[in-house]
């Protein structure tokens, strides 16, 4: 009978040289467009932290000359240059997954806040995948548990788990539309004229908006809520702001 360290021990990846390899298409094409359930991951340290959080990893592909212990279903090793066809970075660390993801509905996102005492923190329409993983990764910071996004930027999309460092895997993540939360007592975040985040009554807020930097937010029955600032700032970037409302929302809750 084998010793459980050899049992654990990682097999030795498959080669594959040819760009036509099945495997190679299928991360060509969640490249291209991501599958409902799956998202592809780059960067050893991000694919550690999905590993990490519990993501399943279906496939492992290392550069000629990477090597990783993370566990996946299959670990394949590619020639450089296939591996550098895949890849969406300027500057490709050799490590790339496809990893098997959870999609909470909007109800149970709320949920998932509710549970925890937090608002559901809600991004409207927010266009930049960078600004989501961004925002990912300060929620998972700051301690909320949950985030729903209506429109904009996939959090799951590539761009966006990078930006993320992997922290959205550590969240409950949902997609829908403002529908799903019409009964529910909302906030939203706008540059000026709101009440002040500091002093304002959380009692019963169920949800807190960011809208996008050009558009702002859509749900016209949101709360106003305003980071004060110094006279002559315009306004925050998206994620900054949210950054400055979630360890607000985690000095108040705590």
């Amino acid at each position: 009978m084998p010793s459980r360290a050899s049992r654990a021990a990682p097999a030795a990846p498959e080669a594959v040289l040819s760009s036509e390899n099945r495997a190679v298409k299928r991360l060509r094409q969640l490249a291209k467009k991501r599958e409902p359930g799956l998202t592809l991951i780059e960067g050893p340290r991000v694919v550690a932290e999905a590993a990490a959080r519990g993501v399943r990893l279906e496939l492992l592909a290392l550069r000629k000359g990477s090597e990783s212990s993370i566990p996946a279903e299959r670990v394949i090793e590619l020639a450089p240059r296939v591996f550098s066809a895949l890849s969406q970075t300027v500057s490709p660390q050799g490590v790339l997954a496809i990893g098997a993801v959870r999609e909470f509905s909007v109800p149970e996102a709320l949920a998932a806040a509710r549970a925890a005492g937090w608002p559901l923190l809600v991004l409207d329409g927010v266009q930049d995948p960078g600004n989501v993983g961004t925002i990912c990764r300060s929620a998972v910071a700051a301690g909320a548990p949950a985030i729903a996004v209506l429109g904009g930027a996939d959090p799951f999309s590539a761009k966006a788990v990078r930006a993320s460092a992997g922290a959205v895997f550590g969240l409950g993540v949902a997609r829908g539309t403002w529908a799903e939360l019409a009964t529910v007592r909302g906030l939203g975040a706008t540059p000026r004229g709101g009440a002040d985040i500091r002093r304002l009554d959380l009692g019963g807020v169920d949800v807190l908006a960011l809208g996008s930097e050009a558009h702002g937010l859509s749900n016209p029955r949101l709360g106003p809520v305003t980071i004060p600032m110094q006279p002559g700032a315009e306004s925050l970037n998206v994620a900054a702001a949210a950054a400055v409302l979630l360890f607000e929302l985690r000095r108040r809750l705590s």
